[in-house]
């Protein structure tokens, strides 16, 4: 739980728990606490935090965004801490793909050619701008399957043709995604389907 703490995440049990929570999100917070708890049951000890920080980004993003793919900025990437911390602010407050177009390149001058888990980063915020603009409340992973969610808690009127590998289901889009080749790429084609949509299905 120290760790935690000196992570920017405030005291869990004390009155100082906001800590860095209002420039990384609640989100990233609650997902660094789940992280970290599991940690500590299945180690039985304080121990520290995995390098690779899960990013949960805030601000004017109301879709929520959980793939089955390792995110981050690892330590052996971004060395210094506070370095990292202003970083996922940034990437918190990005609002459009240009914006990340932009912020990606500028990892790759600084940086270096990013890591697995940088580039899958990029990928999940990209998802979530069009998870946003398709009106979707949640993209989540159930059973080896990837989920689309909206807002109402049922299927919209109307849907355009997803492709062969979505299934329309009574609450939620469903896609398997172990036996694709490119899924990433199918999840965002589905988004763009859905994007171009009559805006009066959103």
């Amino acid at each position: 739980m120290r760790d935690l703490e000196i992570r920017g995440a405030g005291e869990l049990l004390g009155t100082r728990q906001h800590g860095y929570i209002a420039a990384v999100g609640f989100h990233l917070y609650n997902r660094l606490l789940a992280q970290t708890v599991k940690v500590l049951r299945r180690e039985g000890g304080f121990v520290q935090l995995p390098s690779t920080e899960l990013l949960e980004p805030n601000g004017s993003f109301e879709v929520n965004v959980d793939l089955p793919l390792p995110i981050g900025l690892p330590a052996g990437y971004v060395p210094d801490r506070d370095m990292r911390l202003r970083l996922y602010r940034r990437l918190a407050d990005l609002h459009t793909s240009h914006d990340v177009a932009i912020l990606e390149e500028e990892f790759k001058d600084r940086f270096g050619p990013p890591p697995p888990e940088v580039r899958n980063l990029f990928y999940q915020l990209s998802v979530k701008l069009l998870a946003d603009k398709a009106g979707l409340a949640t993209i989540g992973n159930e059973n080896n399957q990837i989920v689309l969610r909206f807002p109402t808690g049922s299927i919209p009127p109307g849907l355009p043709e997803l492709g062969p590998h979505v299934r329309i289901g009574k609450t939620a889009l469903w896609m398997p995604y172990l036996n694709l080749a490119d899924w990433q790429q199918e999840l965002v084609s589905v988004l763009k389907c859905l994007i171009r949509q009559d805006p009066e299905l959103n």
